[in-house]
């Protein structure tokens, strides 16, 4: 069981001259070498091909990080390359609007439900901080409920460190780990509805929400003259073509969009009504690189792909190969694992406890990794690249490593009796995916 035939040496020699020269070491907190198992796997990867991935020590793996859900479409897709390499020659970014823009704007608009308008922007926290100034300013109201990671602006960070403590007056933030906090989420619109200008709300991974809840939020919100906002950031473009609005049959009045938009280059948007984006116009939010061309040519062709192909129904019926095959081989072996949420975002859960979850989630990350898998120790992905007989190695692999876990002695009763979901402990384990 030893696929890192290479070794690390190269990974961990540019991990001691990171540490010396990049504040954080990467620039994503999930990309972190202590995210993973340090020492047993990867730190930097080389190269990608499909939904395998090459480091720098020429180990080669399958990967179900997938950029952090960013490569939708697995790495070097051919219509994404394509769309690259035919408009490079335009330039990057022009000095005036481009043309890209206007047609990316249109098929983004034909593929999300109830979108009149978009507004592009770079990342998802740009996205989410646009969506929240404009339903401010178009509510007149301050205060703000978010759900889930929405991003590392102080809207949502509000109790970190480098954050003015008043910040925290203004958001109100409410898990959706269990059943139970969906009605506190309720009354708490009713409750305090005068003063909310939004509602942002990510959808948890470790379960999944109802059409009838969603609709309950968006009632409640309507009734109080609140922006109903769904950051897609990470869910769009997986749970179905048209996103969560299309999954939940229901109509957010804006919805925030990164990761897939652009199957990996750097791009999000805040898509929703004319009658609310027509207002941005108002406000001071502007960004030079949200014109940039190669980037939304790429979110074209990323888009054409969802549209004409069987993307999505592929990426779930795998996802539910994946989840069933490792959940019914942990039970077998009774160990404490389990595959939860939605199909196309499968998340892995070793216990409710987030500490005994680490405990376990570590080595196991690591195992994998020896084996030829990379996985992050929560939330994974599935991408267009990924086959059936992937998955098929997945669960050997996953076999293979729980039954060495249990050999070592690493599943103790109290780890294997605990039902692998969320509660009231994980309220502030928020996931950034």
């Amino acid at each position: 069981m030893n696929n890192m035939k290479n070794g690390l040496d190269k990974s961990n020699a540019l991990l001691a001259d990171a540490r010396n020269m990049i504040a954080g070491v990467t620039q994503s907190m999930m990309k972190k070498p202590e995210q993973f198992c340090l020492g047993k796997f990867p730190v930097y990867l080389e190269s990608g091909n499909g939904a395998e991935v090459t480091d720098v020590d020429d180990n080669t793996y399958i990967d179900y990080i997938c950029g952090l859900g960013a490569n939708a479409l697995g790495h070097n897709y051919p219509a994404v390359t394509a769309a690259i390499s035919q408009n490079l020659h335009k330039g990057l970014l022009h000095s005036l609007p481009a043309p890209v823009e206007v047609k990316t704007a249109k098929a983004l608009i034909d593929i999300i439900p109830h979108a009149q308008m978009v507004r592009f922007f770079k990342t998802g926290a740009d996205a989410n901080s646009a969506a929240v100034r404009l339903a401010r300013f178009c509510t007149q109201k301050d205060k703000i409920v978010t759900v889930g990671y929405n991003g590392w602006h102080d809207h949502y960070m509000f109790d970190t460190p480098g954050v003015p403590k008043t910040i925290a007056e203004f958001t109100y933030r409410m898990p959706l780990f269990q059943p139970s906090d969906e009605q506190p989420l309720l009354d708490l619109i009713e409750d305090k509805g005068d003063e909310l200008a939004a509602v942002l709300l990510s959808i948890p991974y470790n379960r999944e929400l109802s059409p009838d809840f969603f609709q309950q939020v968006k009632n409640a919100c309507n009734a109080h003259n609140i922006i109903f906002i769904i950051d897609e950031v990470v869910s769009g473009f997986r749970l179905a073509k048209g996103g969560a609005q299309e999954y939940f049959n229901v109509e957010a009045d804006l919805v925030t969009l990164s990761k897939g938009l652009a199957a990996g280059m750097p791009l999000s948007a805040v898509a929703g009504k004319k009658a609310l984006l027509d207002e941005m116009e108002k406000l001071q939010v502007s960004t030079t690189f949200g014109g940039e061309m190669l980037s939304l040519e790429v979110c074209a062709a990323a888009i054409d792909t969802y549209q004409t192909t069987n993307y999505i129904s592929h990426i779930h019926a795998l996802g539910k190969k994946l989840k069933e095959g490792i959940n019914q081989a942990a039970e077998r072996l009774n160990a404490p694992l389990r595959v939860v949420g939605y199909d196309a975002i499968p998340m892995f859960l070793f216990a409710k406890n987030p500490a005994v979850h680490v405990k376990l989630a570590e080595p196991f990350v690591g195992l994998m990794a020896a084996q030829g898998f990379i996985l992050r120790r929560d939330v994974n992905f599935l991408c267009a690249a990924h086959t059936e007989q992937h998955i098929e190695k997945t669960i050997d692999a996953v076999t293979s490593a729980l039954q060495k876990m249990l050999n070592d002695g690493l599943f103790t009763h109290e780890s294997s009796a605990l039902n692998p979901q969320f509660n009231d402990e994980n309220k502030e384990e928020v996931c950034e995916a």
